[in-house]
């Protein structure tokens, strides 16, 4: 019977040990030892190969003849060892004698990992025999046992049933080196087409449906035996094992899987795992690895940077700090992101303390290299060694694939020490916007169609090019101070109905400890009027708890009149808090509706902007609200892509933020507090390229040329106009700002377009930006909001901000 228009060949790949059944504790299939495969496969080439050496055959076939028992089954290995001249001149095809020294080949018994016939670098690792292979191989022998019971099926299904499935798990044997004593690891691949499976007896036919019903049951060997007997099989001939050293993969690949645990770099398990894999990687057993954290300059000397210092000579228990770095080695890797390699610290000139304390903890070759993350150095990596000269400009090419692993690894421990900004808890896949889902789409589709055809592969990176970038920011003006206005007045109103319980129980109780009390209340509140610092608010709170709430019970069981004052202090703080939270509560409220407003609106109108062009969109909450947009050809599928979109959208965008401007400002009488918010767009006419970042999921811009773009846009929240302290964004104006003439060109038609419409009122502002860290040559326009209630266009009546763009094209 024939099943193979039934049948694709399916793929089973083995993903964890747990899970099968197979009550058999030995191969259950007979193997028998035999050249005969191999004999037929020179008798074959002699008939059919013209550049074969029929002379060498003849003499071949003649030693056969007086060594007939090599074409029997061979049950007892002597024979090989005692017919070893014939053997190799059968085995002078897989075993070519330019290859002989460094290959590492051998000839196998079926399904077993005894070798016969080995090249000798293989026999001298000692990867085959004994008793210990399953741990060389770090599986179980029951595991071991299921995955070749498993493999033997296959080979059956394929010949007897025509029906295919592949076994898709290599071994990977890991031993230690002689010399250094480091793991090295192999990866084996098997060839069988000197093994054949023979059928003893009748074939026990199963239908189509049967065998796709095991094939969807493979854990399940015990239902296979029942239905396909082993005992009705017999395999016989060889398999030729094929070893590559793989070290370096199988390294970078654990180095990457660890790296993923969050508490790699920053714990002492974890980092000596790591410093043990890069010595395999580098092969050198006495190398030291060395981390450290570099983040912003005022938190390198804090305790926060510290918890991440588990370098050479920066831990988090050493004296050394910022300046102490200048002129050292480290200075150009954290000041300039270079490499440094050090042949030999001893004959090092101009060293500094930094050096003299490398060469007390016994280091002489050292490589320092910057840990990178979004265009910043966010620590460094050091790999030392006792040896100069042991590590040389040749190991920073092996450096730089794990570097980025390395930076990864870094840039979310920091992450999550910096718990208030996000969730240390990220989500495995992200959303993807519908404008760009086809381009995911056709990535997945060709990963799995090279998975089909058993290509080893990752995901393909997503990248798109010439893209024109737009970004706006709605920030809320003042939202620090105002925060720490609320908390003031919150720990205040709490302070003053304090005091008066104590005063209500001074006139009831002649205890010295109220004036005690009183005072330390007026001085805190005393303190908090002046300033209020950042542990302010949990020194009250205790201090409130501790020592004057406890004394509530005995103030009532003393005086029922004292019930009054503290049932007011109880009912102020009544709320998951615990605390006065009112001004706190109307900052939250209002902000939160301030946010809500823009962002509900950005949505709306975005997505009829979806219609001038179909672009990339993306927001982001702050205390304010920030969005990126991507718009350029290579988003789209198959769509042309013309100047006059680009000019729409910034016509449309400038409108939007105008529009955002009024809502708040008709919002703010109904806030709770009237915080207000300042705007500001950055123009950017050079297109960029971005890319998908698997690690972050998100995009980001590709390139080093399209930095400078992102460091911009870092910066200008706290940008203020050249000479002067004042900040660019101000309240009820917008801030353009552009690099180029232009730009400035361009922008200037839309705000006269703006003028005409009533959006903005006729002063425009032509502003220079202060220079900031690694930005220059920035200016401004500034414009202020129309906020008067009619305009000539009304877009709550039914005039679209989309209409009114195209309307105004500007050629």
């Amino acid at each position: 019977m024939s099943t193979k228009s039934s049948f694709h060949e399916t793929v089973v790949t083995i993903t964890n040990q747990d899970g099968f059944t197979l009550s058999s504790d030995k191969f259950p299939f007979e193997t028998t030892l035999s050249l005969a495969p191999l004999v037929a496969y020179w008798e074959k080439k002699a008939a059919s190969d013209p550049n074969c050496n029929l002379a060498r055959v003849r003499e071949l076939a003649n030693l056969l003849r007086q060594k007939p028992e090599l074409l029997e089954p061979i049950h007892n290995l002597a024979v090989i060892d005692k017919n070893i001249d014939t053997v190799d001149i059968l085995m002078e095809d897989i075993f070519p004698s330019a290859l002989w020294e460094n290959d590492l080949k051998a000839a196998v018994l079926p399904f077993h990992f005894e070798s016969f016939y080995a090249t000798p670098r293989l026999e001298e690792l000692q990867l085959l025999g004994g008793e210990n292979y399953t741990e060389r191989l770090s599986i179980d022998q029951k595991t071991l046992l299921f995955r070749q019971t498993l493999s033997a099926y296959t080979l059956i299904l394929d010949k007897f049933y025509n029906a295919n499935f592949t076994v898709d798990k290599p071994f990977i044997f890991t031993i230690k080196d002689k010399f250094t004593m480091l793991e090295r690891h192999y990866k084996l691949d098997i060839d069988l087409k000197f093994m054949e499976v023979k059928a003893k007896g009748d074939i026990k036919k199963l239908t189509a449906q049967e065998i796709n019903f095991l094939i969807n049951r493979y854990n399940n060997l015990d239902l296979w035996m029942q239905k396909i007997p082993p005992q009705n099989f017999e395999f016989s001939g060889f398999a030729i094992y094929d070893f590559t050293d793989v070290t370096n993969e199988e390294t970078i690949s654990s180095l990457r899987y660890d790296l993923l645990d969050k508490d790699s770099v920053s714990s002492r398990e974890g980092f000596e795992n790591l410093q043990q894999k890069l010595r395999v990687l580098f092969n050198l057993p006495d190398i030291r690895l060395g981390i450290a954290s570099c983040p912003a300059k005022q938190e390198f000397d804090t305790n926060f940077a510290r918890k991440l210092w588990n370098g050479l000579v920066l831990t988090n228990s050493c004296n050394l700090k910022l300046e102490d770095l200048d002129s050292s080695i480290y200075d150009p890797v954290i000041k300039k992101g270079h490499t440094i390699v050090v042949e030999d610290l001893k004959v090092f000139q101009n060293a500094t303390p930094v050096e003299e304390d490398l060469l007390n903890a016994g280091v002489r070759n050292l490589i320092i290299a910057p840990l990178q993350f979004e265009g910043s150095t966010i620590g460094v990596l050091e790999i030392a060694s006792p040896i100069p000269g042991e590590l040389n400009a040749l190991s920073t090419i092996k450096l730089k694939e794990i570097l980025p692993l390395f930076a990864l690894a870094m840039n979310r421990s920091m992450d999550e020490l910096r718990s208030s900004i996000q969730s240390i808890i990220k989500e495995k896949f992200t959303a993807i916007h519908p404008i760009v889902e086809w381009r995911f789409t056709q990535a997945a589709i060709n990963l799995l169609d090279k998975t089909d055809r058993n290509i080893r592969a990752e995901i393909e990176p997503i990248v798109f090019k010439d893209v024109h970038p737009f970004f706006g920011v709605s920030d809320i003006r003042g939202s620090a101070s105002e925060r720490n206005k609320a908390i003031q007045g919150d720990l205040l109103e709490q302070l003053v109905l304090a005091k008066e319980i104590i005063l209500a129980a001074k006139e009831e109780l002649d205890l010295s400890i109220l004036d005690e009390l009183l005072y330390k209340l007026d001085k805190f509140s005393q303190n908090i009027l002046n300033e209020l610092t950042s542990g302010d608010e949990g020194i009250v709170l205790e201090f409130l708890r501790e020592e004057i709430e406890s004394l509530f019970p005995y103030f009532q069981a003393k005086s029922p009149s004292m019930a009054a004052p503290i049932n007011l202090y109880r009912l102020a703080i009544s709320n998951p808090y615990k605390a006065v939270y009112n001004k706190r509560k109307a900052y939250e409220e209002s902000m939160h509706k301030i946010n809500e407003t823009i962002s509900n609106f950005l949505d709306r109108e975005e997505h009829k902007a979806q219609k001038i062009f179909p672009h990339y969109f993306e927001k982001y909450r702050t205390d304010g609200l920030e969005y990126n947009i991507y718009i350029g050809s290579s988003l789209l599928n198959n769509k042309h892509f013309e100047p006059i979109y680009l000019k729409n959208m910034r016509l449309w965008q400038l409108m939007l933020t105008c529009e955002i401007a009024r809502r708040i400002h008709k919002l703010r009488p109904s806030l709770k507090l009237p915080l207000e918010i300042t705007q500001l767009l950055l123009v950017h006419s050079e297109p960029i390229s971005i890319r998908f970042r698997q690690d972050e999921k998100k995009f980001d811009v590709d390139g080093a040329n399209n930095i400078r773009y992102e460091i911009i846009k870092k910066r200008l929240d706290k940008a203020t106009i050249r000479g002067t302290e004042e900040r660019l964004t101000q309240p009820g104006k917008i801030a353009i700002v552009y690099m180029l003439q232009k730009e400035a060109q361009e922008y200037m038609r839309y705000i006269e377009f703006l003028q005409s419409e009533g959006y903005v009122e006729q002063d425009v502002e032509h502003l220079e930006i202060e220079e900031m860290q690694g930005v220059q040559g920035l200016k401004a326009f500034r414009v202020k909001v129309n906020m008067q209630d009619e305009l000539r266009h009304n877009i709550e009546t039914g005039d679209e901000l989309l209409a009114i763009a195209q309307s105004a094209t500007l050629n």
